[in-house]
């Protein structure tokens, strides 16, 4: 748990204490102290006070960088224990560029009314 963290690149500077809850791999639940800058991250094992609570699922959608911190909270994901964690692990968590999905011009139900079926039904090469 604590490396994928500290092999990722912040946006801003950071000091945060997560508080992680893994029900797939419970050995990773604990309390993980985040320090992060553009350059390098360290995330390490405490018993400092939580800034955040929030699942590895959680931190999972926001280390990619697809979901904000701030949206998994306001999903009630992500629980903030010290006032302005939120904000400031929000803006560092931030990616550049953000990711995307590439779907072309045309809709997905566009997309599949041109894929050609054989009689069964299925598509057809």
């Amino acid at each position: 748990m604590d490396r994928a963290p500290a092999a990722r690149r912040y946006a801003g500077t950071l000091d945060l204490v997560l508080d992680v809850e893994d029900a797939f791999c419970p050995w990773n639940t604990g309390r993980y102290r985040l320090e992060a800058d553009q350059d390098a991250a360290v995330c390490v094992r405490t018993r400092a006070p939580t800034d955040l609570r929030l699942t590895a699922a959680g931190l999972g959608a926001a280390f990619l960088g697809g979901t904000t911190l701030a949206s998994l909270a306001g999903a009630g994901l992500v629980e903030e224990l010290r006032a302005g964690a939120l904000s400031r692990a929000t803006a560092a968590f931030r990616a550049d560029p953000e990711p995307f999905w590439r779907t072309g011009s045309r809709s997905t139900r566009e997309a599949g009314r041109s894929l050609r079926t054989d009689d069964s039904g299925w598509g057809s090469a």
